[in-house]
């Protein structure tokens, strides 16, 4: 057999290897890697209602600077005073003192711009998912013109950030507070087969 015989046998069994480890198999194994993979970048964040960089006014908004505040001391919000020109009914402006929020360097990294893009906001991240066990799935079903499968898994939160365990934070933003105290968090979410395996449903929109 000639040497390029040779090299077409082993580009050939190279791309089956290939194809096989790319399986799209609905089996534990396959299911935990895809969800994991979309969970490690996709955090566990809040929602709040506020755009950065955001500016309150100095004598107002009192119960949002309270929620801000944890975030200003753990180093993720800088906060400056400004002024504004304020419209009189004159015609003249009076300047009025505003507080200007933004994220700092830290805080760039777990401060985003809201998941829903309608109702806009900013999330506050602060863990991830980690798939511990696939407890059940659905046999693969037509949905929509492609096969998806309901999963059920069990899963723990991972590389919390460590300001995010603090009381102040607790109080400024219960969810965060409720989240990491909850046990045996189980989750059913919906994947779906394509030519380069299973995805999050997410990700194929």
């Amino acid at each position: 057999m000639s040497p390029r015989s040779n090299l077409f046998i082993c580009a050939a069994a190279l791309s089956l290897l290939v194809a096989c480890d790319n399986s799209p198999n609905a089996d534990d194994s396959n299911f935990e890697k895809t969800l994991q993979g979309y969970y490690d970048s996709h955090p566990v964040c809040a929602a709040i209602p506020l755009t950065f960089p955001v500016d309150l006014r100095s004598d107002g908004d009192a119960a949002r600077k309270r929620q801000l505040e944890p975030l200003v001391a753990a180093g993720l919000i800088a906060v400056t005073t400004i002024q504004k020109d304020q419209p009189a009914a004159s015609g003249q402006g009076q300047a009025a003192n505003y507080l200007h929020y933004a994220p700092t360097a830290a805080g760039e990294k777990v401060v985003r711009k809201g998941a829903d893009s309608f109702l806009g906001g900013t999330d506050i991240c602060f863990a991830r998912r980690k798939v511990v066990k696939i407890e059940s799935f659905t046999a693969p079903a037509d949905a929509a013109g492609v096969k998806v499968s309901r999963v059920t898994y069990d899963y723990e939160l991972k590389d919390v950030e460590p300001w995010a365990t603090g009381p102040d934070i607790a109080g400024a933003f219960p969810q965060i507070a409720t989240l990491l105290a909850k046990t045996g968090n189980q989750a059913i979410d919906v994947l779906v087969q394509t030519d380069n395996g299973w995805k999050h449903e997410r990700d194929v929109r």
